[in-house]
């Protein structure tokens, strides 16, 4: 865990290797992942650092929310879409 400042700087541009995938991110993209390291240090006193918590975000992201956000942004699809639970039963919580 890291206790001092993030482990990416805004402007390093350096493709980070993560589990064998290069990848990089540009400040603007980084900024939410540092400004969340910054606040982690202030309430709790440690962060995991930035590629940490990219690395995270990366892992929680399910495909459906993956599809998702790429119909919004790139398919420019903005309809109220059904959200079916994990079982796949729909019931009126997914409305």
């Amino acid at each position: 865990m890291s206790t001092g400042p993030s482990t990416i700087a805004a402007t390093n541009l350096e493709a980070p290797t993560l589990e064998g995938l290069p990848l990089v991110l540009p400040a603007h993209l980084t900024a939410n992942f540092e400004k969340a390291d910054r606040n982690l240090l202030e309430s709790y006193g440690s962060s995991p650092g930035v590629t940490a918590l990219v690395r995270l975000w990366v892992a929680c992201g399910t495909s459906r929310e993956i599809q998702r956000e790429f119909e919004r942004a790139v398919v420019d699809i903005r309809r109220k879409t059904i959200n079916p639970p994990e079982s796949g039963e729909f019931d009126e919580d997914c409305l």
